[in-house]
């Protein structure tokens, strides 16, 4: 005789459970997928959402078309040719400052957005003025040489110390602006294309060393003429940095 289940015995789990944890992993492998890809960069979320829609159908990146492998090549191509521009213009201008003895007063330094010039204002200005001295003519001439025939765009900074200034003077903040600007009429002046120029003037709130000695003021008073490049401006990230 066979024997009675018994009913109070556990019948396993219910059907909708089933469902119910197929979707929660498919959820998790999507945020897993999102997360794989929060640096942004935007040639390989093309090529991702390339792949994810040939296969599936249903994952899209909105409003883009995925990338096919010629426009894949191509991209890589022009990222490979501007990386060498700003190699270029990086040697070229570090053998201008060498050559002009102006390593004291000239820093080149490599950032996420291109090429930072650093130049310090008694290099460009006499104290308190906005007015160019003919001393930087020959190294804005070089800068503009340089960057005149590529796609990089020119953001000039104008920065200050932190020493107040006298009544009849400028304020911190108009004296960086202005000396940003006179940087910007200057590269207009020689017919560089102004929809690439624009000017920012940060006083004396974004120092490089600490406002405590001499020294460390005279290099925190400077002109940053950064060289950006396509990408960083394509990016829509803050020039500022």
């Amino acid at each position: 005789m066979a024997k009675k289940k018994c009913p109070e015995c556990p019948k396993g789990a219910p059907k909708w459970m089933t469902t119910f944890s197929d979707m929660t992993t498919l959820l998790l492998t999507f945020f897993v997928l999102l997360l794989s890809m929060a640096n942004f960069d935007r040639t390989k979320i093309e090529q991702v959402f390339g792949v994810l829609s040939g296969s599936s159908g249903i994952l899209t990146a909105p409003g883009t078309t995925p990338m096919s492998e010629q426009n894949i090549v191509a991209r890589q191509a022009l990222e490979k040719s501007v990386e060498k521009t700003q190699e270029k213009i990086e040697k070229s201008m570090k053998e201008f400052v060498q050559a002009q003895n102006l390593e004291k007063m000239i820093s080149i330094i490599k950032t996420d957005k291109g090429i930072s010039i650093r130049v310090m204002d008694s290099v460009f200005f006499s104290p308190g003025s906005s007015d160019l001295l003919p001393a930087a003519y020959p190294i804005l001439d070089k800068i503009i040489n340089m960057t005149e025939d590529t796609p990089y765009n020119i953001n000039i900074e104008g920065h200050t110390d932190d020493t107040p200034v006298g009544r009849n003077s400028p304020l911190n903040w108009d004296l960086s602006v202005n000396r940003a600007v006179s940087v910007v009429k200057y590269f207009i002046s020689k017919d560089f294309n102004p929809a690439r120029l624009s000017a920012s003037g940060f006083g004396e709130y974004h120092p490089i060393l600490p406002n405590i000695t001499p020294e460390n003021r005279a290099k925190n008073r400077r002109i940053e003429i950064n060289v950006i490049s396509p990408e960083f401006a394509e990016s829509g990230r803050n020039v500022f940095k």
